[in-house]
């Protein structure tokens, strides 16, 4: 039995898991900087000693070009086949994207991941690094969408590039209005990134359907969710379900 092991590397954290029967399990998440050199042995190394080298698969989707290379020297230096996941690669989605090429992994296969569990059409949010919130139509076809600044990278933007404003960590405030600067800066950077996904969500249904479902993911994803007027569903697993998906379309298994 060959075991695929499916990774989503970030811009902040990466993201590992065993993709099994159209699911995936056993997550383990850390830091980016642990995907370098030899620690990606560390970060496998639980899951190639349960399943053995010889049996594993890995299917990749990595925004950091640096650490695609490490996983690929890694697979290379162990014989364990690899499937890097980019924007161009085949799946279940037409890819309507004007330059495939330049579109980020994770963004397409949070989109297949989200249409494998609400169908199409589909709106997909993406909090992390970066606030992503893309569109998918009722025909299938993925259609781009919206780059936002991140609910942390903003406020660590702003402590950097202000004399005065502190830097505060993203957490849920008790009340809409802040009483001090720091709280301030929290309900900004909180309700503000709700209004922003709201808003974009709103203005992506009207070009695909009213009715879309919403689906969220990233890591500041249940952080926003309590805060959204909209229905929607929150699923941290998104793009390392898509990246399941993506390779077994590619490989003829769907």
């Amino acid at each position: 039995m060959t075991y695929l092991l499916v990774v989503d590397v970030g811009n902040t954290t990466t993201s590992v898991g065993l993709w099994n029967a159209g699911r995936v399990r056993a997550v383990q998440t850390c830091s980016i900087r642990r995907t370098y050199g030899s620690t990606v042995s560390r970060l496998v190394g639980k899951m190639v000693a349960q399943v053995g080298r010889r049996q594993l698969q890995i299917a990749l989707s990595s925004v950091v070009p640096q650490a695609e290379a490490t996983w690929s020297k890694w697979c290379l230096q162990r014989g364990v086949p690899l499937f890097a996941i980019h924007g161009s690669t085949p799946t279940s989605l037409v890819n309507r994207y004007r330059q495939p090429r330049r579109l980020g992994p994770d963004r397409l296969a949070a989109a297949v991941g989200a249409v494998r569990r609400v169908g199409a059409p589909a709106i997909v949010v993406s909090l992390g690094t970066a606030t992503v919130v893309d569109a998918v139509s009722a025909g299938g076809e993925f259609l781009g969408g919206a780059i936002a600044v991140g609910v942390e990278t903003g406020l660590v933007a702003l402590a950097e590039r202000t004399a005065a404003l502190p830097r505060v960590s993203p957490s849920p405030g008790s009340s809409v209005i802040g009483r001090d600067t720091e709280a301030c800066l929290r309900v900004g950077a909180v309700l503000g990134a709700a209004a922003l996904v709201e808003g974009l969500a709103a203005r992506l249904r009207a070009v695909v359907a009213r009715t879309a479902p919403v689906v969220l993911t990233g890591g500041q994803a249940k952080l926003i969710s309590p805060h959204l007027q909209v229905e929607h569903e929150v699923v941290p697993s998104l793009v390392l379900e898509g990246v399941g998906a993506i390779y077994e379309y590619n490989r003829g298994e769907a």
